[in-house]
């Protein structure tokens, strides 16, 4: 998945600054909300080892690739 991906799937961009999180770096990550359930990315200080995801919070739900997300997305839509 790219980050391409999740703009294109509605996410939006959250930035964190270094200072304020305590890491050495700045970082961001995205997250996308929908009736209710909310989607998130892991952290992009994290993408060089574990590739980007997002899961679905307060689950155990954990998505690798765009298509489900598309998938999903179109039925949390058609449905609301």
């Amino acid at each position: 998945m790219t980050e391409q991906d999740l703009v294109e799937l509605g996410f939006n961009r959250f930035d964190e600054s270094a200072e304020v999180s305590g890491t050495s770096e700045d970082w961001y990550y995205y997250s996308f909300d929908i009736g209710g359930l909310n989607f998130i990315s892991n952290a992009s200080d994290e993408w060089d080892v574990d590739g980007i995801w997002v899961e679905l919070m307060d689950t155990d739900f954990k998505f690798k690739g765009s298509g489900d997300l598309w998938v999903l997305r179109e039925i949390l839509f058609n449905n609301m």
